[in-house]
């Protein structure tokens, strides 16, 4: 679900809480810019680092275009919404709806904005295992009750995926006709309904097994703590934010050739 290096121990320069920091000072510094100019220069940066650190893209991409119905909402939704200077009209049953430049850069603006974002944190995620991500969030202070229902999210949405996929594909082998748009609702809530069932029943069987090995008396993650490398890390986001307008005129210079 995420794109974890798993089964590689994470011997980077920087320990997995400065990468996580260095994500969310990204994502801070691209929500902050109202430039496209900027957003962009921002995204060929993370690209271009990310390239250089053996960051493997095409995964992380695919894994961010899996959010591409939230980003387009945006990108569709605000030029019906913001703006002053008409550029289109359709004509609705409700009326007219108009179209806004104004609008259409907003859009764009907020998806680049959101893209960036999910490309410096699942960057990030792509150079640590599971275990480092939450030893990281655990030297970070976060309460022991995330944690834990943070990994039971890891854990059994991709088998709740799984479950729902195998029995469409035993109801297709079956000849099962879907019929209309209430036969097909009444399918996929009966498709849930034991879909959670049968994971809750898997739950139980392994919370029993754990307890019998001596599991839950407490939190058993460690923090990864930080290493002496980290420091570099707030001179880099410095001289990362001082160096943006360059990035920024550099990208307008090219494209305009």
């Amino acid at each position: 679900m995420l794109p974890f290096s798993e089964g590689q121990h994470s011997r980077g320069p920087f320990s997995p809480t400065a990468l996580i920091l260095s994500g969310l000072a990204i994502a801070v510094i691209a929500s902050l810019q109202t430039t496209l100019q900027a957003v962009l220069s921002i995204i060929l940066v993370v690209l271009l680092v990310g390239f250089a650190t053996g960051t493997r893209w095409g995964r992380v991409i695919s894994l961010a275009a899996k959010f591409e119905a939230l980003i387009l909402f945006w990108v569709l939704l605000e030029p019906f919404l913001y703006g002053s200077t008409v550029v289109a009209s359709m004509d609705v049953p409700w009326g007219i709806l108009n179209i806004y430049s104004e609008g259409i850069y907003l859009g764009v603006l907020l998806g680049a904005r959101m893209f960036t974002i999910l490309l410096a944190f699942l960057g990030a995620l792509s150079h640590m295992t599971l275990a480092d991500f939450v030893g990281g969030l655990r030297t970070l202070r976060v309460p022991a009750s995330i944690l834990g229902s943070m990994l039971i999210m890891f854990r059994y949405v991709p088998l709740f995926m799984e479950e729902r996929s195998r029995m469409q594909d035993a109801q297709s082998l079956r000849g099962y006709d879907r019929g209309g748009r209430m036969d097909r609702v009444r399918s996929i809530g009966n498709l849930v309904g034991t879909t959670i069932s049968r994971s809750f029943d898997r739950s139980v069987r392994v919370y029993e097994s754990m307890s019998l090995r001596g599991f839950g008396k407490g939190m058993m993650v460690r923090g990864t703590g930080i290493r002496r490398s980290d420091a570099a890390v707030p001179l880099l986001v410095l001289g990362f934010i001082l160096l943006l307008p360059y990035f920024s005129y550099l990208l307008a210079e090219v494209l305009l050739l």
